[in-house]
């Protein structure tokens, strides 16, 4: 296997002593746009020379690769990108000239499981994780020996199958008869092999998942280098909070390991211009020191399925919940930031107050958490969260020049440079303004899965249906709801953000028919909790008269979130309804589809869990 023990001799000091441009792949994600800062510091502290290209889709890689072939480079990096891929005959390696062959591949991503032949290329592909996963990381791989075999292998079987069908014509019968069983035995243990291997990779490719952030990896990195600063972890923890939002793990866990000696250095004699980073339990309220508090908790997922906040009783609930914390209606109502401070320091302490847990049916595990705060002069006091949302709102929000554009793709480039503008703590202004498109954001996700719980014309569940298929059209898609600028803001146009809205929006509808007086709908939720969910909607506003791209997004159910097997599902699918969609994303649970076959799609997609 191809998995790097030391970070600094195998791979840094490799690339260092090549003296030649790198070739750096960065996929539109927040915790790769934080490993790429942190990577970029080390680079430009060795004088390192390289070339970044943002990618998003499969073939971005291709054409990057391709404009780059002769340009001399002797390493590529991948960050979260490339490990789901058979990089060596994507990128077509094997024809590349022997002068060439010298390329190293280093991958480091954070989505599993990574490609079989990747693990076991160990001639041009080196695959990046820390150190200490190692040993876990090969557990989930199946053995050489199960996946590759010299007699077995489809090229030398056939030559082999040639070679004694010559002989055939010279021996006699009785030879012939003893050939044909030998030829008998050896087709027999071909297919008992093939069968086990199929086995192994089904077990093995069954499920996608997310494992600890390359963020994490690159200050690791940093670490051993003696080149970790402040500002490097506050990287390393600005993407380690990705897998928060996303659910993936405790993403505090490996930041604050008492033996991470980044957070054991004292700050009291610092000036008051250098970067404080304090570590602090939190209140978990979506955008809570950029909104008023009330809006916060509106628009706060936990909070909406504890107060049930679709329904006007639930608003109720909430305004007395915010009487009994002693908070007026002036104060909840104006921004967080300039709500009186009497009342802002003893907020944590009656949301913990186990009376109002009892009275208000909701739990702290996810309202407080910890996590850190970063202050730098008289600046304002970030948290990651703030900044992974107003990253996340940037990366999907389509340019004026460019929502006018025929093409189904995005703007890479435009994305790449503003997101990474947003993890510039001294100059706010990006920042901010991600901070503003989040708001027009979750203003209409929040009109979008109202409309959901209103009508049920776009959901469709019963008995008879393996998973729950919600459907957006074009008009929807384009309503407006509160201003003009609501409309140019892009919706589903990063997976990510798409399998955001969409498993929210299945926890919404478990929560609001459990909460239901109507008896059968009550009913009916024990039944959804059991049920994945399909998000169909456009993926990219199209001139009459040219074919709607839709976007298709699976989500497991509530019982099994952490384990994603859509990915193998909507392969075979789409094997069985003549290979329809695009798979243009490296994770094959998001994927599109042209609108004219979306119902072909779907009836492949049912009879395949049906099975």
């Amino acid at each position: 296997m191809v998995f790097i023990r030391d970070l600094k001799r195998e791979f840094f000091e490799f690339i260092s002593k090549q003296q030649r441009r790198l070739l750096v792949f960065v996929h539109l994600d927040v915790d790769s746009l934080c490993a790429w800062k942190i990577f970029q510091h080390l680079l430009q502290c060795e004088h390192i020379t390289y070339t970044c290209l943002p990618v998003l889709y499969k073939y971005d890689l291709e054409n990057g690769h391709m404009q780059h072939i002769n340009s001399g480079i002797k390493s590529m990096i991948f960050i979260n990108c490339g490990s789901t891929l058979d990089l060596y005959d994507f990128l077509s390696l094997d024809s590349i000239g022997n002068d060439d062959n010298a390329l190293t591949l280093f991958v480091l991503d954070s989505l599993r499981p990574i490609e079989h032949r990747n693990v076991y290329d160990a001639k041009q592909i080196r695959i990046l994780i820390l150190p200490n996963k190692i040993d876990a990381e090969k557990k989930r791989v199946p053995q050489y020996e199960e996946l590759f075999h010299e007699v077995y292998d489809d090229d030398n079987n056939d030559e082999n199958e040639s070679e004694n069908e010559d002989n055939d014509d010279d021996d006699d019968d009785g030879s012939n008869m003893r050939i044909e069983s030998t030829e008998g035995r050896e087709k027999r243990l071909k297919r008992q092999w093939l069968k086990k291997r199929d086995k192994a990779l089904g077990n093995y490719y069954k499920y996608r998942s997310h494992s600890y952030s390359s963020a994490l990896v690159m200050f690791e990195l940093a670490y051993l280098l003696s080149k970790d600063t402040n500002e490097q972890l506050w990287y390393a923890i600005i993407g380690t909070h990705v897998l928060r939002l996303n659910h993936h793990q405790n993403t505090t866990r490996s930041i604050t390991d008492e033996n991470n000696p980044a957070l054991n250095t004292s700050n009291s004699k610092l000036s008051m211009d250098c970067v404080n980073i304090k570590f602090d339990e939190d209140i978990n309220f979506h955008l809570l020191r950029h909104w008023s508090f009330y809006d916060s908790i509106c628009h706060t997922q936990d909070m909406i399925l504890a107060f049930k906040l679709w329904s006007s009783r639930g608003l109720a609930q909430l305004k007395e919940f915010l009487a009994d914390l002693g908070i007026p209606k002036r104060e909840y109502e104006q921004n967080y930031r300039d709500m009186n401070i009497k009342y802002k320091v003893n907020i944590k302490k009656q949301i913990l107050d186990k009376r109002l847990q009892d009275k208000y049916h909701y739990t702290t595990n996810t309202i407080i958490l910890p996590t850190f705060l970063l202050s730098s002069g008289f600046t304002l006091k970030l948290s990651p969260q703030d900044i992974v949302l107003s990253i996340m709102a940037t990366l999907q929000t389509a340019s004026s020049s460019s929502s006018t554009s025929t093409s189904m793709m995005i703007d890479l480039t435009e994305r790449f440079s503003l997101a990474l503008s947003c993890l510039n703590y001294h100059q706010l202004t990006d920042y901010l303004g991600g901070i503003e498109l989040e708001k027009v954001y979750m203003n209409k996700t929040h009109y979008l899965i109202e409309t959901l719980l209103q009508s049920d014309k776009n959901l469709s569940f019963d008995n008879t249906i393996p998973f729950i298929l919600l459907k957006f059209d074009q008009n929807m898609f384009n309503s407006s709801t509160t201003t003009d600028h609501t409309t140019s803001c892009g919706f589903f146009t990063h997976p990510y953000q798409a399998y955001l809205f969409a498993r929210n929006a299945l926890q919404t509808l478990i929560a609001y028919t459990s909460a239901s007086s109507n008896a059968v709908k009550k009913k009916k939720s024990k039944h959804l909790q059991r049920l994945p969910l399909i998000l169909i909607a456009p993926y990219s506003s199209t001139n009459s008269g040219e074919e709607l791209v839709e976007i298709v997004v699976g989500v497991p159910s509530l019982n099994s979130i952490m384990m994603n097997s859509f990915s193998t599902l909507f392969e075979a699918a789409d094997r069985r309804c003549g290979n329809v969609a695009k798979f243009v994303f490296f994770d094959h649970s998001v994927l599109l589809l042209q609108e004219q076959h979306q119902q072909k799609f779907i009836d492949a997609l049912m009879f395949v869990l049906a099975k």
